[in-house]
């Protein structure tokens, strides 16, 4: 089996559970029960100096940091990296090119799977970094597929959202917070699917609690990453994976 190295921290918490994720996956996908019959991982959790969610204190800082965490994860022996965070995928492009291992694409391969479902207009719940920079929007548009945006005070709230999943805060009232989002989107913009496009969104509720079709970005992922290291994909390199991302700052997400 291939080794996953895992670049997290982006946020903590959010890691945690995309680890849990792909134990489930192998479980239920390759009856993994014994020790030997679960992927090799590598998990680096980067303790972030560069960045937080209130903004980005040094962009010089942040690459040194993502760069070093995929250095360590590509010495310590992983042959392909993951990042569960979307935001940070901002940065991919400048990634792949420092390093010499592959780097999976949460948001091409959240796109694609959007893609496949064959959804034509698509509420996006993102940290407000990710939408202000159309992370989303734009790989979605080449498919022809509409990207609605929740509202100002709609991003505010998913903001508060966020923060309260990152301090190990989950209350009923985030998720009938995003609830009600994504029902507005549903009744006044006419969506008919959504991406839960933030790893910290991910813990709020399962895809399919959703009164529209939801597409998990942590969940396509993880799919992949179990996928890639039992052999069932190929490892997809930089050149074969076109990016959307443009090379600026990340934050959680």
């Amino acid at each position: 089996m291939r080794t996953i190295g895992v670049l997290g921290g982006m946020g903590p918490v959010a890691t945690v559970e995309f680890l849990h994720r792909v134990l489930t996956l192998s479980q239920r996908e390759h009856g993994a029960v014994q020790d030997g019959e679960y992927p090799p991982i590598l998990a680096y959790s980067l303790s972030l100096q560069g960045s937080s969610e209130q903004g980005v204190r040094s962009p010089r800082l942040l690459a040194h940091e993502l760069v070093h965490g995929i250095e360590a994860l590509q010495r310590g022996g992983a042959d392909f990296v993951v990042i569960p965070c979307n935001t940070a995928h901002r940065f991919v492009t400048r990634l792949r090119r420092a390093v010499s291992i592959p780097i999976l694409s949460i948001v091409d391969l959240t796109v694609r799977e959007v893609a496949h479902r064959d959804r034509r207009r698509v509420g996006v719940l993102a940290s407000e970094s990710s939408l202000a920079e159309g992370l989303y929007a734009r790989p979605l548009l080449s498919e022809r597929i509409v990207a609605i945006d929740p509202t100002g005070p709609e991003r505010g709230e998913l903001t508060r959202v966020i923060l309260n999943v990152m301090g190990g805060r989950r209350a009923l009232s985030d998720r009938l917070a995003v609830q009600r989002i994504v029902e507005r989107m549903r009744r006044v913009d006419g969506i008919d699917g959504i991406i839960v496009g933030c790893t910290e969104l991910s813990l709020v509720q399962p895809a399919s609690d959703y009164s529209v079709a939801a597409v998990d970005a942590m969940d396509v992922l993880a799919e992949a990453a179990v996928r890639t290291a039992y052999g069932s994909d190929a490892i997809p390199g930089a050149p074969g994976l076109t990016s959307h991302a443009s090379a600026a700052p990340i934050l959680a997400g």
